[in-house]
């Protein structure tokens, strides 16, 4: 994801771009807004939502979910060995195998050997 620029005088990101930004912003809000009034997660379609296997989150500036991406919608996709990234994770559920990232919910698959100590490192259990 790029960084918006606004208010210099050349180089700036157009309405459209900074609109289109807002609608992604909002909608990970709408999905944290049902997770706490449901008090749950949602039911992931997986002929729609995105698959990740042998998955970690590596330890950039942000947190970020690496591994074998597999889209159901795109069944030639990459090859099997191909380590793949998604834009900042801003939610991890190991339990029910999800995670939202700020554009999209991803399914997930079996863990790499490192994703326990990754998702401790980047937990916060007491809310902070």
């Amino acid at each position: 994801m790029k960084l918006l620029r606004f208010g210099e005088t050349d180089g700036n990101s157009s309405l459209r771009t900074i609109n289109s930004r807002l609608h992604i912003h909002k909608e990970l809000a709408a999905d944290l807004g049902l997770l706490v009034k449901g008090r749950s997660m949602p039911q992931l379609d997986p002929d729609v939502v995105t698959l990740v296997e042998d998955w970690t989150i590596e330890k950039y500036v942000c947190p970020m979910l690496v591994g074998r991406f597999r889209d159901p919608r795109e069944p030639g996709g990459l090859p099997a060995d191909w380590l793949s990234f998604s834009t900042p994770l801003e939610l991890i559920s190991v339990e029910a195998k999800a995670a939202r990232s700020l554009t999209q919910w991803y399914r997930l698959g079996e863990p790499s050997p490192l994703a326990k100590d990754a998702v401790d490192i980047w937990s916060f259990p007491d809310g902070c």
